[in-house]
């Protein structure tokens, strides 16, 4: 008889202990709830809503990764670092797409690691870089406050375009009257969004809230504060010639006519600032729609400094690459005059709007360019890429930024097709295959199967992740060079 309980009894305990197992693991994760995390937490189906909705957690960073990634194993330890940093700002979750593969289906991830960030009920594709330093940024500028209470063209540079190199302003002074509450001390340092707890917060908040210009502009800051900075000039503080100053904002000669506003505005305004570029106002309606596109269509500096980083950023506006590709060493004539004429260009140039202008270093990043059939050794080069349609313009018999547009736009310099990225993989897979024979028949099979159906799924998304960690691995080549 007793033989016969024994499995019994067994089966009771593994059965109990379960359950106790499951109850401990339940009441561990309700004991994080309601605290901010100083951890990276293992996010799953079962638990993801419960601590993405948790108020102590407003802000999140997810990581959607694979065990087998390379680089998913590169951006585990940086995201281990910054955890503790940014306890009760912004919480990391990381989620394991080979074991949960429903959440991320939900959430379309199409390579790894896929890094996105949640705040006020909506998901955003992360746009900045994967290293410490601008996470932990990251961070702290998206648990700030959205606006920050500008009064002197001065503040303007000091306080926004540090941290962003184009920044937003609204300047309305019809809400004067709500701004004369607003003391003249720590409060016009400080910064706005809808979360005020303190007297100098609400009150300031008021200040936003007074006028439909300001409320909007505080609203669309809110929705794109990752992408830019935004400044309110306070009316109260703020001395007609700092206006003027702003609207003199980028140009080199001040007896030069001053930014028109428009007669209807009440001489409020919203604007784009950038350093040593002329201000640009926005002459639209004023809805959160059309400010939220403004603020979409120029939020990226005149000349960016193409990298890893930026990369995906650029490529998905619709627009070509024109690219200036130099040596940052080489101090030449030649080069500074291509660098100054394609700032020129961006500026106001016949074909400015029909493309993102950027440059970028030739010799870091010499393993990505040579699939443009840009060479280091003859820099600088000037070359246009169409990321999407994977084409690109390449003649350097061509000199000047003016003329090289103009011969990629009337076909003069004939498009060709880039080399594929997925070739990239075939070649990794290859040297695989020679480092890590004797492989089986059947394994080679699976494996070429494998990469013709990678070939027939791929679209906009894995290709630009693709140019990305080509762009990433050419880095860490270039670094390991330097060391």
């Amino acid at each position: 008889m007793c033989h016969l309980l024994l499995p019994i009894i067994f089966l009771l305990i593994v059965v109990i202990s379960s359950c106790s197992s499951v109850s401990a693991a339940q009441n561990n994760e309700r004991t994080k709830i309601g605290k901010p995390h100083s951890t990276v937490l293992q996010l799953t189906s079962s638990n993801f809503d419960t601590y993405i909705q948790d108020p102590a957690n407003g802000l999140w960073l997810l990581d959607f990764y694979a065990p087998w990634c390379g680089h998913c194993k590169k951006l585990a330890p940086v995201l281990d670092a910054v955890a503790p940093f940014l306890a009760g700002k912004m919480a990391i979750g990381k989620i394991d797409c080979t074991s949960d593969k429903p959440l991320c289906n939900r959430f379309d991830v199409k390579g790894y690691p896929t890094l996105k960030y949640y705040r006020d009920g909506d998901f955003h594709d992360y746009p900045l870089g994967r290293d410490t330093d601008t996470i932990i940024t990251f961070g702290e500028k998206m648990s700030a406050r959205a606006v920050t209470i500008i009064s002197t063209h001065l503040e303007a540079t000091e306080k926004l375009l540090h941290k962003s190199p184009v920044a937003f302003i609204v300047y309305d002074p019809s809400n004067i009257s709500s701004s004369e509450s607003t003391s003249s001390g720590s409060s016009v340092d400080e910064t706005i969004d809808a979360s005020g707890a303190t007297e100098p917060e609400k009150t300031m908040e008021k200040l936003i809230q007074s006028t439909e210009r300001t409320r909007v502009f505080g609203q669309v800051a809110r929705k794109m504060q990752a992408l830019s900075s935004f400044g309110l000039l306070s009316p109260s503080h703020t001395l007609p010639e700092e206006i003027e100053k702003f609207l003199h904002h980028g140009q080199e000669d001040t007896t030069t006519p001053a930014q028109s506003i428009s007669s209807s505005s009440g001489g409020g305004f919203i604007a784009r600032i950038e350093k040593d570029i002329p201000i640009k106002i926005f002459d639209g309606e004023v809805s959160t729609t059309a400010v939220t596109e403004f603020v979409r269509e120029n939020n990226l500096a005149t000349v960016i400094n193409l990298s890893g980083d930026n990369f995906r950023l650029a490529s998905r506006r619709g627009k070509a690459l024109a690219i200036a590709v130099y040596d940052p060493e080489d101090g030449s004539e030649m080069t500074e005059n291509l660098r100054r004429e394609l700032k020129q260009y961006a500026i106001s140039g016949a074909y400015k709007d029909d493309y993102i202008f950027a440059t970028m270093d030739g010799r870091k990043w010499d393993r990505f360019l040579s699939q443009f059939s840009v060479d280091k050794k003859d820099l600088p080069q000037l070359v246009v890429v169409d990321v999407p349609e994977r084409t690109y313009w390449q003649d350097s018999s061509v000199v000047g930024i003016s003329n090289f547009i103009a011969a990629v736009k009337n076909g003069t310099i004939q498009s060709r097709k880039q080399e594929k990225a997925k070739s990239g993989l075939a070649d990794k897979l290859l040297q695989a295959f020679v480092d890590y024979m004797p492989w089986s028949l059947v394994f080679v099979f699976a494996v070429m199967a494998f990469v013709f159906w990678v070939v027939l799924r791929m679209d906009d998304g894995p290709i630009l992740q693709l140019e990305e960690r080509t762009m990433r691995a050419a880095s860490s080549d270039s670094n390991k060079k330097e060391q």
